[in-house]
Parts: C-alpha cells; structure tokens; sequence
C-alpha cells in the first residue's frame, strides 16, 4: 500500500427499526432505492447473483454490484462500486428489529449515513402503516 493509499477499517453501525425482521429486511431490500443515499434512483434484485443497479430518469440502467449472499430475513450481502461491499445483519430484538451494517472498502463516513437513513425511512414507513 502506498503512502496516498488509505486503508479504512470495516466501518459498523447498527440501529433499531419498530418493526418485525420479516418486514425489516422487505423494506431494506425491496424499497432499496427509496432510502439508499447518494444516487437518485437504485434498486436492488434480492437474490444471490441479483443485480444492485442505478436507474437514470431516461431508464437506462447501469449496474453497480450484485448480491453476494442472500439468506432472508437475517442476513444480506452485496457488493457496490468498485471495491465496497455491505454486509447487513437483521436480528429480532424484544421491541422490534436490530438492523447492523457493516461496510468495507468505503469511507469511514458512509455506514453510519446508510444505517440512520434506513432508520428514518422505516420509521416512515411504520407511521404510514399504522
């Protein structure tokens, strides 16, 4: 590694959502674009292999990882850009969902951005809901 290189730790934040795990990793996963940050539109195919992919307002589509591992509702893995790769870990909790993320290969910065905004994105959703 060179001396312009800067090696970031895998970066962990972890949140509660009010919500049972079978519809935290539904919203996380199928509502993807509506709370992921930094891109306009983004979906995500939440199967192995699926694709994590941006979508212009034209509707030209340009990939931007995949899932690398998919085991629902406890856990999820994709790779996105270049070198990132998200690991998210849903855990049922007395009063709802503990939801972690965990990034490696991006800024230190980006978890904890990612993670409040799926929070505040669920919390949305359970006030619609109710």
């Amino acid at each position: 590694m060179t001396k312009t290189e800067k090696k970031h730790e895998p970066v962990r934040q972890s949140v509660h959502v009010d919500c049972p795990i079978e519809d935290a990793f539904r919203l996380f996963t199928e509502r993807f674009g509506e709370w992921w940050p930094g891109v306009p539109a983004c979906e995500m195919e939440p199967w192995p292999g699926g694709r994590v992919f941006e979508r212009t307002r034209s509707g030209e589509e340009r990939d931007c990882g995949s899932v690398l591992e998919c085991d629902p509702p406890e856990h999820l893995r994709f790779s996105y850009g270049p070198r990132g790769t998200v690991d998210v870990e849903f855990c049922v909790v007395a009063d709802g969902t503990r939801v972690t993320v965990i990034h490696t290969g991006w800024e230190a910065s980006a978890a904890p951005s990612c993670a409040l905004r799926f929070s505040s994105f669920v919390a949305r959703q359970m006030l619609v809901c109710a």
